[in-house]
């Protein structure tokens, strides 16, 4: 089988900056931050008292900035950039969380992670079985410079009830 120039490119740029695991521990970090770490004012995304537009449990994230291939968002959905760190925010209110995610991404940040798996729950708890923490990720996620896509997790990783964050 041959791989095509576009393709080696497109691999290329989805890779670049990517260093190498040291060999030893569990390579896949789980995280979840106790404190907000300081984050600089580019990467700080308000949150807003409007949550935008409401999500249901069964609606699919999909994003990808723009000016990117359409083939990368693709991959990041077929699971093919397996997670190397999680947060789980499962359970926590919109204002707890959101500290938590500018945390977590300023360490992943700081380590050299582009491949994140957040676990949003699929807000069967919530009033009104509202995704309360899925339809604030969606929002504020295409806020953060570092966020290049980011989309539903397969199923072996939540479905609905995660998503997918590739960092640039």
């Amino acid at each position: 089988m041959s791989i095509d120039d576009e393709d080696k490119a497109l691999f290329r740029n989805a890779v670049s900056g990517i260093r190498p695991l040291k060999r030893g521990g569990d390579q896949h970090r789980s995280l979840k931050p106790s404190r907000p770490s300081q984050i600089g004012q580019a990467q700080t995304v308000s949150d807003p008292s409007d949550p935008g537009e409401e999500l249901t449990i069964g609606d699919v994230l999909r994003y990808l900035r723009p000016g990117h291939d359409l083939r990368l968002l693709r991959k990041l959905q077929q699971g093919k950039f397996p997670p190397q760190a999680t947060l789980d925010l499962h359970g926590c209110s919109r204002s707890e969380a959101k500290p938590l995610l500018d945390a977590f991404l300023t360490d992943c940040l700081q380590d050299g992670l582009r491949n994140l798996l957040i676990i949003h729950g699929k807000g069967w708890r919530s009033e009104g079985f509202r995704p309360v923490l899925k339809t604030a990720l969606n929002q504020w996620l295409p806020h953060y410079p570092c966020v290049l896509a980011f989309c539903s997790a397969a199923t072996r990783h939540g479905g609905n009830g995660a998503v997918y964050v590739l960092l640039d």
